[in-house]
């Protein structure tokens, strides 16, 4: 009795029946709970990368125009690292492959990322065989801006022609297709027109690597959401300047700068485009690596939401939900059979076992 009398008085107050029996533990993790936690981690860790906008970003302007002969209408900008061997057969057979008048209206416009190659003194050297419309800016590494979308997008600043041709410096990208994707971007409404590698009767060369088979669809497949282009991830694409310039702001982290446009651009999300045989790489090293495969997931998820809005946050906190939600209840229901367990073994059971061992004392 007097072990009786020691007990607190909420633990008399408690009816009898209370004494075997195990009180529910308070949920603190409710799915409402997880989803909110969610949706505010969402919003804070996938906000929008900083953005390039063609009206407030610019760093560069075009030169002037030739003062005798033809005016620049056409741009070829290569963005290029540790080219040099590349530069010289690119622009020979591009002009080569270029009507007369055309080819006079044509310049290119390099944009390198410090390669310290001799890249810069190959364009000199070109220019002094009569390539005179030929241009490069180099990019200093202690400048902090680097990679694929951000030259083509500075390369876009220089540029004195209306209509602007992206291509790769690895001759990968045939020169002979260029008349007709400027003749695309000429008849279509569209202010884009991309070079295809899978239009109808091209097929990829047979040395193409297989991963790189398998990288390429996979890519395309995850973009497929967000355009019915069959080759948004293509390097080979033509844009007309002033449509550039009235483009919503642009992320230049990701390495595919024409899904970026098709997107951003108004009226460019239904482009015409032209098949072309994509050949293999002959000079210089491929830039596919890891460190481009997840600037291009993450360029996917800026795109992605910004295409949602609010949805796609929604969308994330409810996936987390469906997987956390499930995972911690079933460990709890683990976690409290093995205290269950316990309790009984070494305390007599039950969550009041003071009661049941002042029972036994009786």
């Amino acid at each position: 009795m007097q072990h009786q009398h020691s007990l607190s008085p909420i633990h008399r107050s408690l009816p009898a029946w209370a004494r075997d029996r195990r009180l529910p533990r308070p949920a603190t993790s409710r799915p409402l709970h997880i989803f909110l936690v969610s949706l505010i981690l969402s919003y804070l860790l996938t906000r929008s990368p900083s953005l390039y906008s063609p009206r407030h970003s610019s760093l560069y302007t075009p030169r002037p125009q030739p003062t005798t002969g033809p005016h620049i209408t056409t741009s070829i900008i290569v963005p290029t690292f540790h080219e040099h061997d590349n530069i010289a057969p690119l622009v020979q057979t591009t002009y080569s492959a270029l009507p007369p008048l055309l080819a006079k209206e044509t310049e290119f416009v390099f944009v390198d990322d410090d390669s310290q190659d001799g890249t810069e003194e190959e364009v000199e050297r070109l220019r002094g065989e009569g390539y005179v419309n030929l241009e490069i800016l180099v990019r200093a590494r202690a400048g902090g801006e680097r990679g694929l979308s951000s030259a083509v997008i500075r390369g876009f600043e220089r540029a004195r022609g209306t209509r602007l041709v992206v291509m790769d410096a690895d001759l990968q990208h045939p020169p002979s297709a260029i008349p007709h994707l400027l003749d695309a971007l000429e008849e279509s409404k569209s202010p884009m027109a991309l070079g295809t590698r899978y239009g109808e009767g091209v097929a990829m060369d047979r040395n193409w690597p297989l991963y790189r088979r398998v990288i390429s669809w996979g890519a395309r497949m995850m973009a497929r959401p967000l355009t019915t282009a069959s080759d948004p991830m293509t390097g080979f694409f033509a844009v007309k300047k002033d449509a550039f310039e009235a483009s919503a702001p642009l992320s230049p982290m990701g390495f595919k700068i024409a899904l970026e446009l098709l997107l951003s651009i108004p009226k460019a999300s239904n482009p015409p485009e032209v098949p072309y045989a994509f050949g293999v790489r002959t000079q210089g090293a491929s830039k596919l690596g890891a460190k481009v495969i997840v600037k291009y997931v993450l360029q996917l998820i800026h795109l992605y939401r910004r295409a949602l809005g609010i949805l796609w946050h929604i969308l994330v906190a409810g996936g987390i939900t469906g997987a956390v939600w499930p995972a911690k209840k079933g460990l709890g229901l683990r976690r409290r059979g093995l205290g269950g367990r316990l309790t009984g073994q070494r305390r007599g059971g039950g969550l009041l076992p003071l009661y049941r061992n002042e029972s036994k004392m009786r």
